[in-house]
């Protein structure tokens, strides 16, 4: 038995609207990064949450992951062309909105978005949070 690909044409004959046609999961995604950039803003807006390492780091997790797999896979496919023209004018305020973003995970030395082939920023490490490199010991600088 061989395995058939699930094309626009065959969701929309069964049954699907036009919103069916678009790409698989885009919509998903830019819910998801959406909430982590209002996320990122609550976590610096608040001197305390923001102070907490603990915290910080949890959320620099979840904020790595979705910046580093859902964010290329919708750059990749902005760059393609394949994205519907409602989901382009998403995307376009998701870029927006996480470009406002990076400042604040900048400050908070958390990673800072990459959009449309921009070069790689490393964040600086948050106040009071020092960093290790290979081969250092703890409290070395």
């Amino acid at each position: 038995m061989g395995f058939r690909t699930w094309s626009a044409r065959r969701r929309r004959s069964a049954g699907g609207g036009p919103e069916s046609a678009a790409v698989p999961g885009a919509a998903a995604d830019m819910d998801l990064l959406f909430t982590q950039a209002r996320r990122l803003r609550e976590l610096a807006g608040d001197p305390e949450q923001a102070g907490d390492a603990d915290r910080v780091y949890d959320f620099g997790i979840r904020w790595g992951a979705f910046l580093h797999g859902r964010l290329p896979r919708l750059v990749r496919y902005d760059r393609q062309g394949v994205l519907g023209p409602a989901e382009r004018d998403r995307f376009a305020d998701l870029c927006a909105e996480l470009r406002a973003a990076a400042p604040l995970a900048e400050r908070l030395g958390l990673a800072v978005p990459r959009l449309d082939g921009e070069p790689r920023r490393r964040a600086a490490p948050a106040p009071g949070r020092g960093v290790r490199g290979p081969g250092r010991p703890p409290g070395a600088r």
